[in-house]
């Protein structure tokens, strides 16, 4: 363990630091999809890797609207970082979610085979959903701070994409071809 703490501390500074993402559109999130969920986190938790080298966030997810495949009625999402141990690994491009968050979720099997599912994209495919200020409609986001995007024209903050929820399943059932 003690030889596997000064690269996992070099590693999380690396990771911390920014992360770059490809861009991807709503066409590209569903196509990569195995499953798109509306839900509600119910809770969360962090545990360390097998190994003892990383940190995983856990949150169960109650589906309260499938707009791709057939998910059950509760998906655990996986992502990189969280605290265990003593130890917190925090992650430019990970959006941390708390019990009571709803959001649409693009999912995929996670690479472990364990039952989990991991986000597309990083953070984006994870729309938060939160309410318009004025109107009381339903709004989604998937920026998050610290990230930056490639592009031929150069290297630029990602600020997400902002849409009513609405907006938002139409486009995926479009992309989906099931409109």
């Amino acid at each position: 363990m003690r030889r596997l703490l000064p690269w996992t501390i070099l590693f999380c500074a690396l990771v911390a630091g920014a992360t770059t993402v490809k861009p991807m559109s709503i066409e590209d999130l569903t196509s990569a999809a195995s499953s798109i969920v509306e839900g509600q986190a119910t809770v969360s938790w962090s545990a360390w890797n097998p190994q003892h080298t990383l940190v995983y966030t856990f949150t169960r997810f109650r589906v309260s609207k499938t707009l791709k495949g057939e998910p059950d009625a509760t998906v655990t999402v996986k992502q990189l970082g969280g605290s265990a141990g003593g130890y917190t690994q925090k992650v430019a491009g990970v959006h941390p979610m708390r019990t009571g968050d709803s959001a649409v979720l693009f999912l995929r099997p996670s690479e472990a085979r364990d039952g989990t599912m991991v986000i597309v994209g990083m953070m984006q495919g994870n729309f938060c959903i939160e309410r318009e200020t004025k109107t009381g409609a339903p709004v989604v986001n998937n920026g998050v701070a610290d990230v930056h995007q490639s592009s031929s024209t150069g290297v630029t903050q990602y600020r997400g994409a902002k849409m009513t929820l609405r907006q938002l399943e139409a486009n995926v059932r479009k992309a989906a071809g099931n409109e």
